[in-house]
């Protein structure tokens, strides 16, 4: 006959050594891997953020002008007009921004919408490295 196995206390095995805690807990494929997933860093942590041209700016503000000019002028029949003015200007806004040339727009906005912005775009550009 045998004897049935031990209860409580009396197990003659010792029990087995844990192992080290890992550093990081197991990843899953939900949960991003340690060090991912951060948040980003507040703005202007690398740095300030270039500050939009005065004369790109002045250029956006005076298309934005002649454009309503238009529109009321013509008792809303210049609205046609914003089909060009309204790319155009918002491209004016992004190119404040950065601080390469934008010549072709300058002399498309020379030609399309307003002759002040063209220029003041033109001698922006004249500051500006390639």
């Amino acid at each position: 006959m045998t004897q049935p196995p031990p209860f409580g206390d009396q197990n003659p095995t010792p029990p087995e050594p844990q192992q080290p805690s890992q550093p990081y807990p197991p990843t899953s494929p939900y949960v991003p891997a340690p060090g991912h997933g951060t948040p980003p860093p507040p703005p202007g942590a690398w740095g300030p953020s270039p500050q939009p041209s005065g004369l790109y700016q002045a250029a956006a503000i005076v298309n934005w002008v002649v454009l309503g000019l238009i529109i009321v002028g013509t008792c809303g029949l210049g609205i046609i007009a914003a089909a060009w003015f309204v790319p155009m200007t918002i491209a004016i806004h992004n190119g404040a921004k950065d601080q390469r040339k934008h010549t072709a727009l300058a002399v498309c906005t020379l030609l399309f919408c307003n002759v002040v912005s063209g220029i003041l775009m033109l001698v922006e550009d004249g500051k500006r490295a390639g």
